[in-house]
């Protein structure tokens, strides 16, 4: 096979898995389980299948003192903060309205380099950073009782999602992004084990049920999630791979009229098709740059 086709199918299954975390939360609540217990056990999970990942296929390796502490930073700080964000907007709003705000980050991001200087403002640039604002106002317009607690959740999950983008892209440069992960799910763990002791949330004494849907998240929507998407990315560059993840949010939505029967009015649809094309135009804007391929 091509390896363009396998990366773009490697993309898809990572997009697709990713989609599906929010429905495996929201079972998994159902089921009586918390947002900090989830997401400690989520973490712990993925850690240690990552850890196997890299052992069997011989990519470990140690980071620099710098790096790690970088890596610790983004797990227990930036992966932390970003994860609670988002879990706990799902407990508010519907999945479909948090996916699609989640998913203003890539424009965030665009634009939030061209600030820094990192890249110069280009018009695919300023116009996905627009696309994007006017689509998160249609898809979180008051009007169809979003719950602004919610909304605000979400929304501070994908600044602080394009905070760690930026962050990571120049300061790990070198380093495995498998690698990377490891650690940053591993400190992600820590201080979700941390902070349940603390409030004393960490309580796991879930029925069967439970235990499956946060498998599943750790096991399809973290580990084989993030795997499958840094083989993609390197067989097919970051803007294509960027283009088809727009299947994330859009599993989500379909996802979540199918289980939970959540609909979205005619203006959050096209406040969404705003948000994928920006996330598109996003994607544009660094297609002149070097691919990684």
């Amino acid at each position: 096979m091509d390896n363009r086709w396998r990366g773009s199918i490697l993309i898809l299954v990572s997009a697709v898995s990713y989609g599906f975390m929010p429905i495996f939360a929201r079972f998994a609540y159902g089921n009586g389980v918390g947002v900090q217990e989830l997401l400690f056990i989520r973490f712990i999970i993925a850690f240690l299948l990552m850890g196997i990942f890299l052992g069997l296929t011989g990519r470990a390796s140690i980071p620099s003192r710098n790096q790690f502490l970088v890596l610790l930073a983004l797990g227990g700080i930036g992966y932390f903060l970003g994860s609670t964000f988002y879990f706990t907007a799902l407990l508010y709003i519907p999945v479909s309205v948090v996916a699609l705000v989640l998913y203003t980050y890539p424009a965030f991001v665009a634009a939030g380099s061209s600030v820094l200087g990192w890249e110069r403002i280009s018009v695919p640039v300023a116009f996905s950073l627009l696309l994007a604002l006017v689509g998160l106002a249609l898809v979180a317009n008051p009007i169809f009782n979003v719950v602004v607690v919610g909304l605000l959740m979400a929304l501070g999950a994908a600044i602080t999602y394009t905070a760690y983008i930026l962050v990571s892209t120049r300061v790990l440069k070198g380093l495995s992004s498998e690698v990377a992960s490891f650690y940053v799910m591993g400190s992600a763990a820590l201080s979700f084990g941390i902070s349940g002791l603390l409030t004393r949330e960490l309580h796991v004494m879930w029925n069967f049920e439970a235990w499956v849907w946060v498998i599943l998240i750790s096991i399809i929507s973290t580990a084989l999630a993030a795997t499958t998407f840094f083989q993609g990315l390197k067989l097919i560059g970051p803007s294509r791979a960027s283009i088809l993840s727009t299947i994330e949010p859009i599993t989500s939505v379909v996802a979540a009229f199918i289980f939970f029967n959540e609909l979205l009015s005619i203006t959050q649809w096209l406040g969404g098709l705003l948000i994928l094309l920006a996330a598109i135009f996003a994607a544009l804007s660094v297609a002149s740059r070097k691919e990684w391929v």
